[in-house]
């Protein structure tokens, strides 16, 4: 189960919000492991443990300090609690007096020195004079919580924060550490990292209130000693840091450029081998359009490869195999990324060509010497054994533009090294970071891959030069402009754009570009939510729907996304279902998961979810393309089977459409001018599982006043006679009607029904023979005479209905 960190605020990013959030509670995993360990020997508490025991003692601290306003007696009762907490996270408290270069000093309650005497930690506690809720940075340091009275001691006239940022690290010999402790906060500062006012803040009212067991784990972890300054070795803090900075390449800018500059040479490449077989055309914009599309399956291809290769413990590769790791994996081909090519054999060959088909043809058609009933990988001595994974994706027919091309060397190490390694940046200091697809995220997988879906590819026509606004920065993820060479010389040399050798940006005839163009962007609105914003719409919206459900109905509601993009809304849905689910059925049942078989339980509800009640709409067929891989990599699990959206993620418009809408016949005639008609009215819903009254008629068998209506004046100038024609005949069309049309209307609504009846039963009759049997926690057994079956049975299905 992931950690919970509520309570604890990682202001302005003191680790990546990713990190924390999605991969803390891996790379925490030895340091709690430990601490069982030493409890089961050496029966010492878990340091979570004790300070879980100071519960009763804060609030206890807490009424006292809500009476009291002496400030005397309020730095006691707050220090007898920091004392507490300090043991608990094993700490000596001890106020002694620290000098500063200004001739001020401050109390400290700790302070540990390293092994050269240099400070390491100290450890403040600030008090509230006025038992306000105040942030522990904007108080001001007390006379009486000094240990002394000695009368010449000078306190510091501004906030602590002042004092940290300009006295303390601003010392000969600052420590590395400091925590801040106040009556109901605790704030760690790493002075590498103060700069840019990175923290993280403990609010220990929330941590200790609710007992979450996860979160006083990172509570304790983050803030230990031996977590911050152990005896030996680096501390934890420096390794989380550390692992922090590699996975932050998962979330950032890089993969956007780097997956758009990937398509735009498998494009190019793919031109590069036609032309070497002229007897195949190679223009045309239905071929672009495929081009792209195939370029994009491809990089999912890869992306689907470097996720599941980096999560050996699915089972969906023989990862555990030398053969296969050695002679076959992907990650053996990223270790050739920045091999130099030297010979034209190396850069012409086609040896990474040869390699990544054969791996996505193991995958597809399987690899194995005896029949598995589930889709997992195994391997035996000196082989392995892939059952196959018969998905759309790895489909060949799918490529059947690139099936006809290899691709050379140079081009494919070139686009391996896009995506494994982080873009070059300026400045010596820089290095270039391998990206870790082990815990990189849907949501920013997602972000990434949407963030090109309104993006196009196109042949340059003619020889085309890039430019540009003037002033504004060039940026290859923003819109781009072309012009033809004999219109350069009306634009200057600031609306020009130039590549990094000064030449300017030319792209001869045949070119593949990749780019945005125009309002492509405001047209297929793809737009990326954030994660974070996703996770706060479907939060809420879901704490107003699920009151008073049952666990048996949280499984059975259906969600729908009208405008899907990458499915990140749909994603979080399923997330969120399939926790709000596993935690009341638990309950409900007095039955509790096992810490180690609650992620397969939580992916197996969430597989259950997506594949039976997710259904999306989108404008953009590339977007259900990925809205597919997005769902299906969220909801992965050892042993589980290919989920199937044929009849659930469709490409449309959600916007318009024929609903089940109606007007009563009495809207239809001829009305005196005061009494409105259905020109006027809202149509009314026929509510699921209730028949329309057979007086009414559905909406979409009627004019309307917006049908081939066009009001801008520069159409009316440009064809006006031909705008005149067009309104008589709507004045003819939306005419009221006559009795016997009305009848008509009415035996065309009787037949929609019947139509409409048809169809639900074919649906149904689809979605039950399509839909494989699963397994969840607390529901029983699937019928056992039914058995998973492939994509293309599934696909063959809906084509016969």
């Amino acid at each position: 189960m992931a950690i919970d960190i509520t309570g604890i605020s990682n202001e302005r990013e003191f680790y990546t919000h990713h990190y924390l959030s999605a991969i803390l509670e891996n790379d925490l995993k030895e340091i709690f492991k430990a601490w069982k360990e030493k409890e089961a020997q050496d029966n010492i508490p878990q340091p979570h443990s004790l300070l879980r025991a100071l519960r009763k003692d804060f609030f206890a601290s807490q009424a006292l300090l809500e009476r009291e306003r002496n400030i005397k007696e309020r730095i006691k009762i707050q220090s007898d609690f920091t004392g507490k907490l300090l043991t608990a996270l094993g700490y000596e408290y001890s106020t002694k007096t620290e000098a500063l270069d200004d001739d001020n000093s401050i109390p400290i309650i700790c302070r540990i020195n390293r092994k050269d005497g240099a400070p390491e930690i100290w450890i403040i506690e600030v008090f509230d004079d006025q038992g306000e809720e105040s942030d522990p940075l904007e108080l001001f340091f007390q006379k009486d919580q000094y240990p002394t009275d000695d009368e010449t001691i000078q306190i510091p006239e501004t906030s602590v924060e002042e004092v940290i940022t300009k006295q303390i690290f601003g010392l000969s010999e600052p420590p590395r550490w400091i925590i801040l402790i106040s009556n109901k906060q605790m704030i760690l500062l790493d002075r590498t990292k103060w700069h840019d006012k990175r923290l993280l803040r403990f609010n220990l009212r929330d941590i200790l209130d609710r007992r979450e067991i996860s979160t006083l784990q990172a509570t304790t972890a983050l803030l230990h000693k031996d977590s911050i300054c152990p005896e030996d070795g680096m501390p934890l803090l420096d390794t989380l840091d550390e692992n922090s900075h590699k996975h932050a390449f998962a979330v950032s800018e890089d993969l956007k450029y780097s997956l758009r500059e990937a398509i735009e040479l498998l494009g190019n490449e793919a031109i590069y081998y036609y032309r070497k077989h002229p007897n195949i055309k190679i223009y045309g914009r239905d071929m672009a359009g495929q081009l792209t599309r195939e370029c994009l399956r491809y990089m999912y291809r890869l992306l689907f490869l470097f996720y599941i290769e980096a999560r050996p413990e699915l089972g969906y590769l023989p990862y555990k195999s030398k053969e296969y790791r050695k002679g076959y994996s992907l990650e053996t081909l990223r270790d050739l990324e920045l091999i130099k090519l030297t010979t034209d054999e190396s850069k012409n060959g086609f040896f990474l060509h040869e390699s990544i088909n054969t791996l996505f043809n193991l995958l597809y058609n399987g690899f194995q010497s005896k029949q598995k009933k589930d889709i997992i990988a195994s391997y035996d001595y000196h082989t392995f054994r892939i059952s196959p994974l018969r998905s759309h994706l790895f489909d060949p027919e799918q490529t059947s533009l690139l099936n006809k091309v290899k691709l050379r060397n140079i081009v494919l190490q070139r686009i391996i090294e896009l995506m494994s390694l982080s873009r070059p940046a300026k400045g010596k200091k820089h290095r270039r970071g391998r990206i870790s697809y082990s815990q990189l995220g849907i949501n920013q997988l997602g972000a990434v891959y949407e963030a090109l879906l309104s993006y196009q590819g196109f042949f340059a026509e003619t020889d085309l030069y890039e430019v540009k606004k003037a002033k504004e920065k060039h940026n290859l993820l923003e819109t781009a402009y072309f012009v033809k060479t004999e219109d350069l010389e009306q634009y200057t040399e600031d609306e020009r754009v130039y590549n990094d050798d000064g030449s300017l940006a030319k792209f001869v005839k045949g070119t593949f570009i990749y780019r945005l163009a125009g309002r492509d962007r405001e047209k297929s609105a793809s737009y990326y939510t954030p994660e974070v914003l996703t996770q706060c719409l479907v939060k809420y919206a879901l704490k107003e729907l699920l009151k008073d459900k049952t666990s048996d109905e949280i499984l059975k509601l259906t969600v729908c996304e009208p405008a899907m993009g990458s499915a990140a809304f749909l994603n979080e849905a399923v997330n969120q279902l399939a926790k709000a689910y596993l935690d009341l059925k638990q309950k409900e049942i007095d039955q509790s998961i096992s810490h180690d078989d609650y992620p397969k339980e939580l992916q197996k509800v969430k597989m259950y979810i997506a594949d039976n009640n997710v259904y999306g709409v989108d404008l953009n067929p590339v977007a259900v393309e990925l809205a597919e891989v997005s769902l299906w990599l969220n909801t992965i699990y050892e042993g589980g089977f290919v989920p199937w959206f044929g009849n659930q993620l469709v490409c449309g418009n959600s916007l318009i459409g024929a609903r089940k809408q109606v007007f009563h016949e009495s809207l239809l005639k001829k009305q005196k001018k005061t009494n409105p008609t259905w020109l006027d009215e809202v149509p009314e819903r026929v509510m699921p599982g209730k028949k329309r009254d057979k007086d009414s008629v559905y909406h979409f068998l009627l004019p309307d006043r917006g049908m081939a209506d066009y009001k801008d004046n520069v159409i009316k100038k440009m064809a006006a006679d031909e705008i005149k024609v067009i309104n008589e005949w709507r004045k003819e069309f939306t005419k009221p009607f006559s009795k016997i049309e009305i009848e008509q209307l009415k035996k065309l609504s009787d037949a929609t029904d019947k139509l409409l009846k048809k169809h639900v039963e074919m649906q149904q009759k689809i979605e039950y023979r399509t839909t494989d049997p699963l397994h969840v926690f607390g529901q029983k057994e699937p019928d056992g005479n039914r058995k998973p079956t492939t994509t293309e049975y599934k696909d063959n299905i809906l084509h016969q209905e």
